[in-house]
């Protein structure tokens, strides 16, 4: 149903879907890396050339991964839309299945703060983008995750200034949890552990 609705969204520059229930999956992005011959990619073993997002996935729950194009345009309009880099969630879904939005950054230590805010601002365009053509319901809880595979967990993320307060009511009025991770846990379809 989810991706039915995501093909007929995006029509004009359909994304590009993945399916996989691996233990270990592993989300990178080698835009900057390969002036964009290559971009965000997925895979079950490790990368030896990168850094990336990492899922653990011991339910071995089976995962679909929605990859956005660089020039995505929402159908019949000509204009490239903002959007993060893709979406994760379980193939069975329901409204209590949860849904990850995902914004992976590699910047330079002294852009970091310029492009967490990018990343904050993706993520809440495509979720806002997402309710408003009712692929994912209003009510339903979404994952906002930025990622920055080459810092440490806490380093990057210490640039990001966002206060417990904007935090809450980014909850409160978008229904999502917004937070800056390198790796996340598949406990089952239902519930991630954030602090994997």
């Amino acid at each position: 149903m989810m991706e039915r609705k995501i093909k007929a969204t995006f029509a004009e520059t359909v994304p590009d879907f993945y399916t996989d229930n691996a233990e270990k999956i592993y989300i990178m992005d080698y835009s900057n890396q390969t002036n964009k011959t290559r971009g965000v990619e997925w895979a079950n073993t490790k990368p030896a050339d990168i850094k990336a997002f990492i899922i653990n996935n011991t339910p071995l729950a089976k995962i679909n991964f929605v990859v956005f194009k660089d020039n995505t345009k929402l159908l019949g309009t000509t204009t490239d839309i903002s959007h993060c880099e893709g979406i994760l969630y379980p193939t069975i879904t329901s409204n209590k299945t949860w849904v990850i939005f995902l914004e992976l950054k590699y910047p330079k230590r002294k852009n970091l703060g310029k492009e967490l805010k990018s990343a904050r601002n993706q993520l809440l365009q495509t979720l806002d983008l997402f309710r408003s053509y009712s692929i994912i319901d209003k009510k339903r809880l979404a994952y906002l995750i930025f990622s920055a595979p080459n810092y440490s967990c806490r380093t990057p993320f210490e640039s990001w200034n966002m206060s417990p307060n904007d935090l809450r009511e980014i909850r409160k009025t978008k229904c999502a949890i917004m937070c800056g991770i390198n790796a996340v846990k598949v406990i089952s379809t239902e519930n991630l552990n954030l602090k994997a």
